[in-house]
């Protein structure tokens, strides 16, 4: 066995050293990304599930707009994929070129960390040895390992605490506190036969979101900086990281949704577009009680994501979670049987048809940061309606740019609802109105997330980092 403080050791460090004497005039960044982007699965042959959308959006900032950069983007796959190589480019007139490195991590078990995935993170830091390393999300194991691989004093490369920088998805400890807002007792501790074969119902979920927050934790705290964008990441970074410098981190959409919003766009007023219902925090059934025996008979609610309420086989009756039962429930307490329509797992360009062609989009979550379909929403002009939490204020205003309800996780669900719904019926008895915040939401959704100032701004902060002049 090698002696990690011997020889090995001593011809690690001194690569180490060579790297910064005689690096090349690009700053090497490594991503670590919760999803894979879709180019990454496509150059690797593996099915994209279209979630890393923030991820796409800030890559095509930096393809497009930093020329001093060479990028390399880790991020999880199936076992079968694990160090599998590529790279990709994001056009084919493109110069920027971008390294794959995906490594295997579970994924269903997102509480649980596991010590290989150091191992993995070690492998592509030495394999890639990157200037500065960029965290994209703490919400999962593989977070803390690279921050554990980044910092730690062996005879692996290691850029160290001043060249790792964090930034917040979904923030774990927010989410744990606030997992249950609106849900009846009854729901909570209940079990349906996958809840009990998984040891998944609502409160377990509760239960793993704070195992995940303590792994956060020790992640943040392990880095030199933190980015955000919203006064929730400001707060939770001085809960978290207190000794890390704080960067304010503008993000940056897909780009189809920068494209202008058609001449003529007609929407259908009788139509509410939802991004996800799939767990409690996105809050879908507050919006089910909100519209419950309402007199709207052309009302349709299309929700991008999988159908968790299904129980129409018997592969659906074993698949079903407590909280997929009680949505169901709720649907026909409501009277709401034939309206609401699940549609799966969709692209950018479908999801921006639905935020095109919608009368209204609603964000009912009970926590939320920086909510990518709010962004999406408003830059395809829709009239939004969203819950006063976490950092929506701070990315949309409202009156003038939206509708916000009051949504306290204190509060009880009848009491939030009738406030959506009053939210709701005003949008609908004042439309050319909702349509004005609409356009006032577009022209301020182009500037804050402007991909080239998005770019310029991420590069600076690189730059800093690696101790080069801004």
């Amino acid at each position: 066995m090698n002696d990690p403080g011997g020889e090995d050791a001593l011809m690690m460090r001194a690569a180490n050293s060579l790297h910064g004497q005689f690096s090349e005039d690009l700053m090497k960044v490594l991503w670590l990304s919760n999803y894979i982007p879709e180019k990454a699965a496509q150059c690797l042959g593996i099915e994209d599930d279209s979630k890393a959308g923030m991820a796409e959006g800030m890559l095509s900032a930096i393809a497009s707009y930093s020329e001093d950069i060479e990028l390399g983007i880790a991020f999880p796959v199936p076992e079968q994929f694990d160090g599998k190589r590529g790279s990709f480019k994001m056009s084919d007139d493109s110069e920027f070129s971008v390294s794959c490195y995906p490594f295997y991590e579970d994924m269903s078990r997102p509480d649980n960390f596991d010590l290989t995935l150091i191992s993995s993170m070690n492998r592509i830091l030495d394999e890639f040895r990157p200037d500065v390393i960029h965290i994209l999300g703490t919400e999962f194991p593989h977070a803390l390992a690279m921050s554990k691989a980044a910092t730690d004093d062996d005879f692996h490369y290691h850029p160290g605490k001043e060249r790792l920088l964090v930034s917040f998805r979904g923030i774990c400890a927010a989410i744990a506190a606030d997992y249950l807002a609106c849900l009846p007792d009854e729901i909570v501790s209940s079990s349906t036969l996958r809840d009990t074969l998984l040891r998944d119902n609502i409160r377990q979920q509760q239960d793993k979101f704070h195992n995940r927050a303590v792994n956060e934790l020790e992640a943040v705290s392990r880095a030199g900086h933190i980015g955000g964008c919203t006064g929730l990441d400001k707060k939770w970074a001085s809960r978290l990281g207190p000794e890390a410098q704080y960067h304010h981190l503008s993000e940056a959409v897909r780009p189809v949704f920068y494209e202008p919003v058609p001449a003529g766009n007609e929407r259908d007023r009788n139509t509410i577009f939802v991004a996800g219902a799939y767990y409690p925090l996105k809050g879908f059934h507050i919006l089910l009680k909100a519209l419950k025996d309402i007199n709207w008979p052309e009302l349709k609610v299309r929700v991008a994501g999988p159908d968790i309420v299904s129980m129409n086989t018997l592969k659906d009756k074993v698949k079903i979670s407590e909280y997929g039962k009680y949505l169901g429930e709720l649907i026909e307490g409501c009277n709401l049987q034939g309206k609401i329509t699940f549609l799966g797992n969709i692209s950018a360009q479908q999801m921006r048809e639905e935020y095109l062609k919608c009368g209204m989009y609603v964000c009912p979550s009970t926590v939320e940061n920086t909510p990518n379909p709010v962004i999406e929403a408003a830059l395809s002009e829709a009239p939004i309606i969203a819950s006063r939490v976490g950092g929506i204020p701070d990315i949309i205003d409202d009156k003038n740019q939206c509708l916000l309800y009051d949504c306290n996780a204190r509060k009880q669900m009848d009491e939030v609802a009738a406030s959506l719904r009053k939210t709701i019926e005003f949008t609908k008895i004042d439309y050319d109105r909702a349509l004005e915040r609409g356009k006032a939401a577009r022209a301020r959704a182009l500037k804050d997330h402007d991909p080239k100032t998005v770019a310029a701004g991420l590069a600076d902060i690189y730059r800093k980092m690696y101790g080069e002049q801004a």
